[in-house]
């Protein structure tokens, strides 16, 4: 059933206030608003969508789901957390380059049946992206989806011509079609991944918190300081602790070394949540298959902050780890969430908050 929306939510997507959103919907600036069976107006995604735009905060972001080692996280981050977005208005597209496929058959469809993959994107130059992407059962997201055959793309592309950039040729033109692109990429450092990154704009690195290890990290985040050297493509990097059990001293050892050595770039931790492994058996999101939950929560704050402008993400993580939970005790989301602009409504009008091609 397609999920509705409240005016305070549009407000908090849209950065501004209700009565903003009001002045919007009575201008026709979300377009056409149906009405529930006591005349009250009936928000959808589309206009969720809307004041996304209208509220400045079509912020576009490409960000590639990274770690080379395999079970930490990668595939339950991006089936989440795509849905977390579509929740706050933003058009998702996902694009599955690992051979596995697991983020496809999330999405409900057989690898075995599909016609064409991310793996014919990459290896055959007449597919566009167009003929690749599928519709999802989640609003607001679209998907790229993955097969077997990605495990003979490495070799396929090996010569070609500008091969890391072969991802990013094809979705280029998508750009601006969608808020957010999230690629989830597979448990190595291939051609494959390298294309992703080169396609993206931010990399995060779910870290399983039982058993990392610092040099582990900065291993992978030397790949990424190549990319920047070799071929002048600059990423912005997150560290992402999954699985958290803060009743294990081990963990609360390794997010303080982490947050030691990586200052600036730890997102607020994933806690260890039964729900992350029973929501898959429903084929949905834990955002939706159990949205009272933890893990529901988390996955919300994480889409919030991505979608957060720079200078608010900035004044974020410039918060310890503890100084973000103690917020988050308080019923604190991030800087700039759930707030709204100041306003003076008798000033502000909806124009003031159109955008200049409006």
């Amino acid at each position: 059933m397609p999920r509705t929306f409240t005016l305070d939510e549009l407000a908090s997507i849209a950065g501004t206030s209700p009565s903003v959103v009001e002045e919007w919907r009575a201008r026709g600036f979300l377009g056409e608003v149906p009405k529930g069976e006591r005349g009250e107006p009936r928000y959808g995604f589309s206009h969720a969508e809307r004041c996304v735009e209208l509220g400045g905060r079509a912020i576009p972001r490409r960000i590639s789901v990274v770690n080379q080692k395999g079970g930490v996280g990668k595939t339950t981050t991006v089936f989440t957390l795509c849905a977390a977005l579509a929740a706050i208005g933003r058009r998702v597209l996902c694009v599955d380059l690992d051979a596995q496929a697991n983020l496809t058959s999330s999405f409900g469809y057989d690898p075995d049946l599909l016609d064409l993959t991310s793996a014919d994107l990459l290896t055959r130059e007449e597919v566009e992206a167009k003929d690749v992407i599928l519709e999802t059962g989640i609003e607001g997201v679209h998907a790229v989806p993955a097969d077997i055959k990605l495990c003979s793309v490495e070799t396929r592309i090996h010569e070609m011509m500008m091969r890391e950039y072969i991802l990013h040729a094809k979705l280029e033109s998508l750009f601006d079609r969608y808020h957010v692109i999230l690629f989830d990429c597979p448990p190595n450092l291939s051609r494959v991944t390298i294309n992703a990154l080169v396609a993206s704009q931010e990399v995060v690195v779910p870290i399983e918190t039982q058993s990392y290890s610092i040099k582990a990290i900065t291993d992978l985040t030397n790949t990424f300081a190549v990319l920047r050297e070799k071929m002048q493509h600059d990423l912005k990097v997150w560290l992402l602790p999954t699985k958290v059990d803060r009743r294990l001293r081990l963990a609360n050892d390794i997010l303080d070394a982490l947050e030691e050595s990586f200052r600036g770039h730890i997102l607020d931790p994933i806690q260890v949540d039964s729900h992350l492994v029973r929501a898959p058996l429903l084929c949905e999101p834990v955002t939706t298959a159990f949205p009272a939950s933890r893990a529901a929560a988390e996955y919300g704050r994480l889409a919030r902050f991505l979608t957060l402008p720079d200078a608010e993400r900035e004044r974020w993580m410039a918060l310890s780890l503890s100084e973000r939970g103690a917020l988050f005790e308080e019923g604190a989301t991030t800087p700039g969430v759930g707030e709204t602009s100041e306003v003076d409504d008798g000033a502000a009008t909806a124009e003031d908050r159109l955008p200049a091609t409006a």
